[in-house]
């Protein structure tokens, strides 16, 4: 076997497997667009001129002579500017509530798998000789240290503990004692 076999293979596998992806892309169908809302930032929005108020034709001029100068027009009025209604309606108010109502579950949902994550591993780290659980909990960070030696028995913690180096392991009994009033 030459080795210009291999790259002639490896060669034709990259262009197969272009050719797959460029079809898979070409066929794939299209993402809706997305809902434009208006901006919230505005503050003000100047009120659109009445189709009556127009820019009145500029008069006609005399032959300007040497005794008569040249008057300034006067500008007419801008519109006033009106404060723009930043109250929510009733339905992105209902809709702002359901989204917080869909958060919360989720957030329950996590701190209970959470929960149930770190019971598992303290109770997997029960189990383990002291220093593969203090290599254990070593790799852990000092939040999820201190909620996994919460769940274990006091001897076992203080072995841990002992096991850790030093600044860490005051760190982490800081974090287990409870503040005092």
């Amino acid at each position: 076997m030459s080795t210009k076999t291999p790259i002639l293979i490896l060669l034709g596998m990259c262009l197969s497997f272009s050719l797959v992806l460029a079809v898979i892309i070409a066929l794939r169908p299209q993402p809706a667009p997305p809902k434009r809302r208006p901006p919230a930032l505005a503050q003000y929005r100047a009120p659109a001129p009445p189709e009556s108020q127009t820019r009145p034709a500029p008069p006609a001029a005399p032959a300007p002579s040497a005794k008569t100068e040249p008057k300034p027009q006067a500008l007419a009025p801008s519109p006033a500017l009106k404060p723009m209604d930043l109250t929510p309606s009733a339905e992105a108010a209902r809709e702002l509530d359901l989204v917080k109502k869909e958060l919360r579950a989720q957030i329950a949902a996590l701190k209970k798998d959470r929960d149930q994550m770190i019971g598992n591993l303290a109770a997997q780290l029960a189990d383990l000789p002291q220093t593969e659980a203090a290599a254990q909990l070593a790799a852990l960070d000092d939040e999820s240290a201190a909620l996994v030696l919460v769940r274990l028995k006091p001897e076992k913690r203080r072995a841990l503990l002992d096991q850790l180096e030093p600044a860490r392991g005051k760190r982490l009994t800081l974090a287990l004692t409870p503040p005092s009033r």
